[in-house]
């Protein structure tokens, strides 16, 4: 700390020193700083037996305070640096806590410029003199609106919260929470109104409190957007239907619709397993438009019947939230640009996503083996860098009738870097039995360099006369395989993918 407040005491002194010598005919005790600064933005106290806290005022000359009515410092003016305590009063009103405040403490210099402004925050009892709202009064209040909801059912769930309707008008919102309650419960909530990304609004909770379990549910009347499926759209959650084509955790009404719907609660459904491959009808929550994908949180699913018989499908849409609190970019939609964490490396991911990868079964490959290079985007995956290339091994798989005829299709794109170079990237299947290896494939590319834009190419390879049992590995790789500059004659080699939508069916 005093190497710190030496630093920065002497950047301002040499920062001023002109504008010092310029006023030589002023009488130093009348000089207010033309630089202040504080140590900290902000402090925060407890509501009661608050102890005072220390800060450091840097000033060139002489500086004055302005105090909040609650707070107090010691000393209110000073000159140069100087260390500060700052407390404040007990923030009770008629024997009880009352709600958090806030404030600003300004220490001033003789300018405008020269203010520091420190933020003064005091705990308190934030529901203390907060009204009960009904669910269809959320959406007309501010961001940051504390309140407490009641006559609430919980009507559906989904990863991170869970819905709430109001009893008498059935109108809908998200809570975002980490409490574990049932559908069919009544709930008091307490907690915030907020916006989320959607721009829907939502309650971010502080704490749930179950009232009742097992209150009948009506649900209302459900939208059919099956037809409407590409201009669809509404600013609350709605109640809604589509029928369609399912994999993995989507919904395809018809390969000529733009857009496609994307179940966002899948894990809380178990009516979902094994519907691969069927046409259903989902029903449930309009959750919001991203780009393409109508969000749903559904609460119901009807199997339409057999369509194609799917023994594997992951359409990665679970990375949602990795990927939105990463920052991952969508590149291939982006023409090559776009942020791209990586899996392995980055905190985050590494000691929660990482094991999510581990927990479904899957196992990431890199040659050098050594090394690591996999990455997220929104939502799909990225492998390879440079000298380096990398793939994915999928689960195993144990429900395969010996004998099928199998195959393997996915999505998939090459890296374009910024001198508009496609990667010649080819890819690969292996199928491994012990030590019988075989490989499918190879599938390419035919962009052009400098001339051609990125995008997503469909690939189906027929898996000929492989026997896949529960410890069969499956692998999806570049062709190309431990190839790097030392090996090239000092050219580098690049080998950058992405994948999507993998899926294994049964063709006659």
């Amino acid at each position: 700390m005093k190497c710190y407040k030496s630093i920065l005491y002497f950047t301002i002194l040499a920062g001023l020193t002109i504008a010092l010598q310029s006023c030589d005919d002023t009488e130093e005790g009348d000089v207010l700083s033309d630089a202040v600064l504080a140590s900290v933005n902000s402090l925060t106290f407890e509501a009661q037996n608050a102890k005072g806290k220390m800060i450091t005022v840097y000033a060139d000359a002489n500086w004055v305070a302005e105090v909040p009515d609650w707070v107090t410092i010691s000393p209110l003016e000073g000159k140069g640096v100087v260390d500060v305590t700052v407390s404040v009063s007990e923030n009770v009103r008629d024997g009880a806590i009352d709600n958090p405040r806030t404030a600003t403490l300004v220490f001033k210099g003789g300018t405008l410029a020269s203010r520091a402004l420190v933020m003064i925050n005091q705990e308190g009892d934030k529901y203390r003199g907060v009204k009960n709202y009904n669910v269809n009064e959320i959406s007309n209040l501010e961001d940051g609106t504390v309140v407490i909801v009641t006559s609430a059912l919980v009507t559906a769930l989904a990863d991170g919260g869970f819905i709430i309707s109001d009893k008498q008008t059935g109108s809908s919102v998200f809570v975002s929470s980490k409490s574990v309650v049932s559908i069919g419960d009544e709930v008091v909530v307490r907690g915030a109104k907020s916006t989320d990304a959607m721009n829907f609004s939502l309650v971010e909770c502080d704490d749930v409190n179950i009232v009742a379990n097992n209150v009948t549910i009506t649900y209302p009347e459900p939208e059919d957007i099956t037809g409407k499926i590409d201009t669809y759209s509404a600013s609350a959650n709605k109640y809604i239907t589509v029928t369609g084509y399912f994999s993995g955790s989507t919904v395809t009404v018809s390969d000529q619709a733009k857009n496609s719907v994307s179940i966002i609660n899948v894990s809380q459904l178990p009516q979902f397993a094994g519907l691969d491959g069927h046409m259903v009808a989902v029903t449930g929550y309009f959750a919001g438009l991203s780009e393409t994908n109508i969000r749903l949180i559904a609460t119901h699913v009807v199997d339409k019947g057999v369509v194609e018989v799917v023994y594997f499908s992951d359409d990665f849409e679970w990375l949602a939230p990795w990927a939105e609190a990463s920052g991952a970019g969508k590149t291939v939609e982006n023409d090559g640009s776009g942020s791209a964490p990586n899996i392995h490396t980055t905190a985050d991911l590494q000691s929660t996503l990482l094991p999510e990868f581990e927990r479904r079964g899957y196992t990431f490959v890199c040659a050098p083996a050594t090394t690591t290079s996999t990455y997220i985007q929104s939502n799909y995956l990225k492998f390879g860098r440079t000298d380096v290339q990398a793939g994915i091994q999928l689960p195993s798989l144990d429900n395969i009738p010996n004998g099928e005829k199998l195959q393997i299709s996915f999505d998939w794109a090459p890296m374009v870097g910024g001198t508009r170079k496609f990667d010649p990237v080819e890819i690969v299947v292996l199928v491994t039995n012990g030590e019988n290896v075989v490989e499918y494939g190879p599938v390419g590319h035919t962009f052009k360099n400098g001339e051609d834009v990125l995008s997503w190419i469909h690939s189906d390879i027929l898996l000929e006369n492989a026997t896949i049992t529960e410890s069969t590995q499956i692998t999806i790789r570049t062709k190309v395989w431990g190839e790097s500059s030392s090996t090239n004659g000092g050219t580098k080699i690049y080998q950058r993918w992405f994948i999507d939508n993998i899926k294994i069916t049964k063709v006659d």
